[in-house]
């Protein structure tokens, strides 16, 4: 047979296949149903067939064992609320040594960009002074070089000697 006739072959097979699988699934799910049915019908043959005390003591029973796994729905919703009591708990301390942890560093952070401030204010002051040195020599050397000219151009005229290449 061609690939393609024997992949369309086998596709049909698979096909029938899930369908019956799907028709038994329902046919169980039907007779499931069913047997549930007939159980709850016999019990309430049952009852029906009881007398009043035996029905009483029934539903005291009933009752009882509701009682119990009340109780004991109770005991498990402490436990449990015990048991969310202490995980907030433990959240909120781990919450506090995170916060802690984290205020130190920027702390340290802070601290350590004080430190990097007065550092740079401090150097910015002493170039600052060293800036004002310099302007105070070049404002004395220019004082200087205007009174050597002066006192030059007068050593001249008093020698004769000009200045030729001016």
């Amino acid at each position: 047979m061609h690939k393609q006739g024997k992949r369309l072959h086998m596709g049909s097979q698979n096909q029938q296949s899930l369908t019956s699988l799907n028709s038994k699934n329902a046919n169980q799910e039907t007779e499931k149903q069913q047997d549930q049915y007939e159980i709850i019908q016999q019990s309430f043959e049952n009852s029906m067939q009881m007398n009043v005390k035996d029905h009483i003591d029934k539903l005291f029973n009933i009752l009882n064992r509701i009682k119990d796994d009340l109780k004991v729905s109770r005991d498990d919703m402490n436990v449990i609320r015990e048991e969310l009591i202490k995980m907030k708990s433990n959240q909120y301390r781990e919450e506090d040594q995170i916060t802690k942890v984290l205020l130190s560093d920027i702390n340290k952070q802070n601290s350590e960009l004080n430190k990097q401030k007065i550092d740079t204010q401090t150097v910015y002051g002493s170039l600052n002074m060293q800036i004002s040195s310099l302007y105070c020599d070049k404002d004395f050397l220019n004082g200087n070089t205007t009174k050597v000219e002066l006192d030059t151009n007068m050593v001249e005229t008093h020698v004769g000697f000009r200045r030729v290449y001016d």
